[in-house]
């Protein structure tokens, strides 16, 4: 601070100089060499005028003399006192929740200290392979609970409560209330990797149990260095779609598929990147619409609430390109064709970029856009609801429309609708009100997979003003029966589908649900009656393409399971368990310090483990804390926990199916 004062200082005595001299035929005002202030006081000090030149851009808060009793100097929050970009930020799409708090890249290193934001008490320590990891929840003196997730250790203090915890309880995942205080600025806890990811911080700040607020707007150091980007705009009225990538968008151009109709539909597709080279996706703060000089629309995600998290999917429309960059964010607003808009989009660290566009019939710089990724069968999702590659028809599939008895209705759909436009299966049913199924075909040179098909898509029409379904189908010998509560209300009287088809792939043959991301505010009950197969059911997740366990389902033939999403699904018979690899010699952090640690890779293809206490570690009766790494999966335990080189200890695994697994372990040599 006294290096400042003595700059401001020095910086106020040149500018004296320059505001009381006759300084009219010595300064040189060069516009082209000064900012619009700089000029502007140029100007103003050749006419005589005295200027107060003093430069406050250092200071931290106002020079003392101007200081009101009442001023609160700015929080700012780094951290790690070092650059750390952004990976992830406040609000991005995260499934089924919004993100709700930011993630900093610790450039795959494990172990940054993190310091304290402000006084305050670690009021909780949780210990788990999944989710959050290694998590501690900080209550600051404001009243402010800041979260620090995924992390690798803490201090010794807290690190020596959590062993007493785990070998008190003999249980590997635990749950501590250390109640120790630290200062701003303490070392407070050591970044990791712990629960999913590669290394990195996942920081939160709660206001109580439901609310939560944007860290960046809120003095902490979050950076950004780049714009948000716009991928596309879809414009839709009913079931009739148009699309718009950013390169027409640019010339203000936006096709709609409709001409002079007003009560228009809009998505645009966004996504922010921190720094080159553009990694790591993540959500904008603010979207507004503007029609001439009124604002139509506004979205600013400062804050959420996780009682409302279910509302992404009113808000953030689910495409089968869901892995891809960016979200379509629905602009929930009465938008009419004969107009001029401004879209103006907005990061976390204040860059703007906007938009002026009309809508047109067709725009000249228009391009094809990717709708699928991952996809083998001709239905798809787009803007959460289902549809039918009609393109497909171009390398010889052939679509038919059939009533519920499987009664042809419609021979051959190629033939009723344009290959090139998109075409929602809300469409197909409006024209043939009676369509119960589609029924597709190729052979093995028009699908691409070297082999033909000949299958059933199953569909269930309904509008949106419906709250519950109770839909029985049948594909093949296999009967779906499915009850949904709490179907999301939305003003679109568009006729809406459910469709079901079957999927064989090399491992695993499963059945489809469209429109995936459908989420309910009640539950999706489904059963699936194979009587081929009555192995247990398991859910596909999209992005990991991984098959996950329902841990609650009932039935063995019969097999039944509930959640709040509709998810692909697969009877899967999975018979050969857990197994462990070679165990090696590596580190781990305890207290920021680096230790050495056995891992023990874990490999099982279906069933997985269900949490760290599902792990027991002895040497012979003597019990022994290990932790599981479930990114990459692997056993971890201490070096000084274990027994001297060539003495064996116990490992027991319990899985999801409830089956044990013993093997016995011979300690390497360091």
């Amino acid at each position: 601070m006294d290096r400042l004062i003595k700059i401001s200082s020095l910086i106020f005595a040149v500018g004296s100089i320059f505001c009381f001299a006759d300084t009219g035929s010595n300064t040189v005002c060069d516009a082209s060499k000064m900012d619009a202030f700089a000029y502007d006081d140029c100007i103003a000090a050749q006419r005589g005028a005295k200027l107060d030149n003093t430069d406050f851009s250092e200071r931290t808060a106002p020079p003392a003399e101007l200081v009101s009793a009442s001023y609160v100097e700015p929080f700012h929050y780094d951290p790690f006192q070092r650059d750390a970009y952004l990976t992830s930020s406040f609000g991005e799409n995260r499934g089924t929740r919004y993100h709700a708090g930011i993630d900093y890249s610790t450039q795959m290193e494990e172990g940054w200290p993190i310091f304290a934001p402000e006084n305050g008490v670690v009021k909780e320590i949780k210990i788990s392979p999944f989710g959050y990891g290694k998590v501690m929840f900080f209550e600051g003196h404001s009243g402010k609970t800041w979260v620090f997730a995924h992390q690798s250790s803490f201090p010794q203090s807290i690190e020596k409560l959590i062993k007493q915890k785990q070998y008190s309880s003999k249980s590997n995942d635990v749950s501590i209330k250390p109640n120790i205080r630290f200062r701003k600025g303490d070392t407070l806890t050591y970044s990791g990797s712990t629960g999913i990811g590669n290394p990195h911080l996942h920081l939160e700040v709660r206001l109580n149990k439901d609310d939560i607020i944007s860290p960046c707007q809120h003095g902490v150091k979050c950076l950004d260095t780049i714009a948000p980007q716009i991928f596309g705009v879809a414009v839709w009225q009913g079931n009739n779609i148009a699309l718009t990538t950013d390169d027409a968008l640019r010339e203000g151009c936006v096709e709609a598929p409709v001409k002079n109709e007003f009560n228009l539909s809009m998505a645009i597709k966004i996504a922010d990147y921190s720094r080159e080279p553009k990694e790591n996706p993540m959500a904008v703060r603010r979207i507004e619409l503007w029609r001439y000089d009124d604002k139509i629309y506004s979205k600013v995600m400062d804050t959420l609430s996780y009682k409302k998290m279910i509302d992404i999917r009113n808000e953030l429309l689910w495409a089968e390109e869901a892995d891809t960059a960016g979200d379509w964010h629905y602009i929930n607003a009465k938008i009419g064709p004969i107009s001029t808009y401004r879209l103006e989009i907005e990061d976390f660290n204040g860059h703007t970029i906007r938009r002026e566009f009309s809508f047109q019939p067709s725009c000249r710089k228009n391009k094809p856009f990717m709708l699928t990724h991952y996809q083998n069968t001709p239905v798809y999702t787009f803007l959460s609801r289902s549809m039918l590659d009609i393109y497909r028809c171009e390398s010889g599939y052939k679509f038919t429309a059939l009533d519920m008895n499987e009664q042809i209705i419609s021979e051959d759909l190629c033939k009723t609708f344009d290959h090139n436009k998109l075409l929602p299966i809300g469409k197909i049913a409006e024209v043939f009100p009676g369509t119960r199924y589609i029924r597709y075909s190729a052979d093995a040179g028009a699908t691409g997979m070297g082999r033909s098909v000949n299958e059933i898509i199953a569909i269930h029409a309904f509008t949106s003003y419906q709250n519950n379904i109770n839909w029985f189908t049948q594909i093949g010998d296999v009967k779906i029966s499915q009850k949904i509560s709490g179907l999301p209300t939305v003003s679109d009287t568009t006729l809406n589908i459910l469709a079901i088809t079957r999927n064989q792939t090399d491992s695993v043959n499963y059945f489809e649900f469209h429109p995936k991301g459908l989420q309910f505010h009640g539950k999706w009950n489904v059963c699936i009656d194979n009587p081929n197969n009555p192995s247990p059911l398991y859910w596909l997740g999209e992005t990991t393409r991984r098959w996950f366990y329902f841990d609650k389902q009932t039935g063995t033939t019969n097999r039944c399971a509930s959640t709040n999403e509709l998810r692909d699904l697969a009877n899967i018979s999975d018979n050969e368990g857990i197994s462990l690899g070679f165990p090696y010699w590596s580190d781990a952090f305890v207290a920021g310090v680096r230790q050495v640690a056995l891992k023990i890779p874990v490999f099982s293809k279906y069933a997985g483990i269900p949490d760290g206490n599902a792990i027991t570690v002895k040497y012979g009766k003597k019990w022994i804390a290990a932790e599981y790494d479930s990114e990459p999966r692997e056993i971890v335990i201490l070096g000084e926990a274990l027994p001297e080189a060539d003495e064996t200890i116990t490992i027991q695994i319990v899985d999801e199916l409830k089956r044990k697994t013993t093997k016995t372990i011979v300690i390497p040599g360091i």
